[in-house]
């Protein structure tokens, strides 16, 4: 990679950083950290701490920081406990350095349960991408995975991705904590009722008819839920209310 290329992503990465100074909460950290490493394949992203194995979903999506995964992908590996097997969890323990996906495979080997998780994955489009881990003030360990269809990782990028990694946790750090100190949220029992119907799959007509109210009744409730919570789109809102113990 020649001078001027380094250069031009080393500009492209600081303009990155001052745009995301801006960032308003954890929901704009994410998608601003998508649009910038879109450019090396990365279609998804995840940043959170790392949950105890027998923790359940609610518990497990507590810990996430930055959640740019798939919807379905996410609510599978929560209920589904793959923290406990999940190979990239047990390559970070060993080292925090930036790794490719692809180095996953002498772990996988010869344990079943890993290799299922991966095969999963892949079948949501996570097949190729990286993950590290970064080290808090407070000595929590937060791991940050991204990756696509399509990825590669030379050494020119690696700083790039890690700069922006350790850059955007640090930032969704400070805007959550200035969400907690702001004062819990709270949902109207409608909103409540609303959210946790869209959270079983239920579209605004479904939830409408549940609730005994029009179409747009229904999308009038989550739309404010979503406000409440933050959240640019149904599926964050749904996770973020989880997160919160809003809904179950």
């Amino acid at each position: 990679m020649s001078a001027e290329v380094i250069r031009s992503s080393l500009d492209h990465t600081l303009s990155f950083i001052r745009d995301l100074d801006r960032a308003r909460n954890v929901h704009d950290v994410a998608a601003k950290v998508l649009a910038h490493l879109s450019r090396f394949g990365v279609e998804y992203m995840v940043a959170s701490t790392i949950p105890m194995a027998e923790s359940n979903r609610r518990q497990q999506l507590s810990h996430v920081l930055l959640n740019k995964w798939p919807p379905e992908w996410a609510n599978r590996y929560a209920s589904r406990r793959y923290v406990a097997y999940d190979a990239t969890i047990q390559r970070l323990t060993k080292s925090p350095e930036p790794f490719s996906w692809s180095e996953l495979d002498p772990l996988v080997r010869n344990d079943p349960k890993a290799r299922r998780v991966l095969d999963e994955a892949a079948e949501f489009n996570l097949k190729e991408g990286f993950a590290l881990s970064l080290q808090t003030l407070d000595k929590q360990i937060v791991l940050f995975s991204a990756g696509g269809r399509h990825f590669e990782m030379n050494p020119d990028t690696q700083g790039v991705l890690t700069l922006v990694a350790n850059y955007a946790v640090g930032r969704a750090i400070m805007l959550k904590q200035e969400s907690t100190s702001a004062g819990p949220i709270v949902l109207s029992p409608r909103e409540r009722e609303a959210l946790q119907w869209a959270a079983e799959g239920k579209n605004d007509w479904e939830i409408g008819e549940i609730m005994k109210i029009s179409e747009h009744g229904a999308d009038k409730h989550l739309r404010s839920a979503r406000a409440k919570l933050g959240a640019i789109n149904r599926a964050q809102a749904v996770a973020e209310a989880i997160r919160r113990g809003l809904i179950v």
